[in-house]
């Protein structure tokens, strides 16, 4: 074998080597690059500069359910309004005579409240006896649940503990074949090494030659990677013993949890067929003196709300960012949007080696292509916990509230936000 292969042989098995021992380590086996800012999100090393989107920190959509047009639309957008200015005024004359028509279907339903009695007797007798006989539906239907709860605790417990006994008294099949794979590839390695060591020994004095010192450096080598094989394998297996461990105490536990559910449905469903009884011997009541006519009295109240509910009015102090409604048109729906634009925040996002240097409060810079010069102040008010999900680079969404008065900020703006870390 010539010099140049027996160097690209020993290179070929320092890497091997090097593999092996970074599959046993715990951290991971190469380092992804930094992400690479854009000039605008650069930083130096006593401030932190990143952009963001300027919104108002309340805004509210104001819709309609009624399906009545659009008589008169009293603003624009842009305008400011106060909390409580009529925006829209809906064309309600049709309301007006369904309310007519509901009064006098009310009073014609007390006139009938002797038939209602009577239905409502027969369901109350029929509730009393569907609780006394167990015959519930409700009732029956959460005996059952409980009945299965009850027998999947009882099964996952077992397996819990199945497990966890194997666990503490070292018994695990998987475990204990990985543990006597690992001292074999041991006593193995450390038995070719100590040949190799003898043998470069005799190498030195000239009694081993080199071709038997090279098949004893491959046979070490061979011995060292089945060894660092066994010793990631019995790894995994602890882990994957540790793993189901796990697995099986949550499932316990959810089991635990669904078995005292189960147990409060039940526990609840005896206490409402109780209380439907109860709520049916009220409801007869109130029939016996012809009052039991809730409901139409409720429907009457609806239309009435609806009857205010005609003019549409601003729910906050702010400005008219949308108006959507249109003179002539169904009333339906999205009307008009109303933001608050003396309140503002700014969205953003920081990258997570950034987040040991932030910390909610800190005072930010604000500026915009828009503003040209002119610099505003804000405050980091919110940092998530969790990084934005599905992106590529990791980042935390963040919330800064824009503290300036009276500023040329506007909602929808490109914002350019500077932390100093001095």
């Amino acid at each position: 074998m010539t010099k140049y292969k027996i160097t690209a042989l020993f290179v070929l098995i320092s890497i091997i080597g090097l593999t092996l021992t970074g599959c046993d380590s715990n951290t991971p086996s190469y380092n992804a690059p930094p992400p690479v800012l854009a000039p605008e999100a650069s930083q130096a090393h006593n401030s932190i500069i990143v952009r963001g989107i300027v919104e108002s920190t309340e805004s509210r959509n104001i819709y309609s359910t009624l399906g009545f047009t659009v008589d008169r639309i009293y603003v624009e957008a842009g305008d400011q309004v106060t909390q409580g200015q009529v925006l829209a005024v809906l064309d309600y004359a049709d309301l007006e005579l369904t309310v007519s028509q509901q009064r006098a279907a009310l009073e014609m339903a007390r006139q009938n409240s002797q038939n209602n009695l009577q239905e409502t007797q027969r369901m109350l007798a029929e509730a009393t006896t569907n609780l006394s006989n167990n015959t519930n539906m409700h009732i029956i239907s959460a005996q059952a649940s409980l009945s299965a709860a009850a027998a999947n605790l009882e099964a996952a417990q077992q397996n819990y503990q199945n497990a966890r006994r194997d666990y503490q008294e070292a018994i695990n099949p998987q475990v204990l074949a990985a543990e006597s794979f690992l001292r074999t590839a041991r006593l193995e390695f450390e038995r070719i090494e100590t040949n190799h060591n003898n043998l470069t020994a005799l190498y030195a004095g000239g009694i081993v030659s080199s071709d038997e010192m090279r098949q004893s450096e491959n046979t070490l080598t061979h011995a060292r990677n089945q060894y660092n094989d066994a010793r990631i394998s019995h790894d995994n297996a602890v882990q994957s013993q540790q793993r189901n461990l796990e697995q099986l105490r949550i499932a316990h536990q959810s089991a635990a949890t669904a078995h005292r559910n189960a147990q409060d449905l039940l526990a609840a469903s005896r206490i409402a067929a109780q209380q439907d009884i109860e709520r049916l011997r009220g409801s007869v009541t109130s029939a016996e003196v012809g009052a039991n006519l809730e409901h139409m009295e409720i429907a009457l109240q609806l239309l009435e709300r609806q009857l205010e509910d005609s003019q549409i009015t601003a729910p906050l102090d702010g400005a008219v960012t949308a108006v959507i409604a249109r003179e002539g048109a169904a009333g339906m729906g999205l009307l008009f949007t109303v933001a608050d634009t003396n309140n503002l925040r700014i969205i953003t996002s920081f990258r997570e080696y950034d987040l040991s240097r932030l910390a909610v409060g800190m005072e930010v810079t604000i500026t915009s292509d828009a503003t040209g010069s002119a610099e505003y102040t804000g405050i980091i008010s919110r940092i998530n916990p969790a990084a934005t999900a599905n992106s590529p680079i990791v980042e935390f969404e963040a919330e800064v509230l824009v503290t300036s008065e009276d500023t040329d900020l506007r909602i929808g703006m490109n914002a350019r936000l500077e932390i100093s870390l001095e």
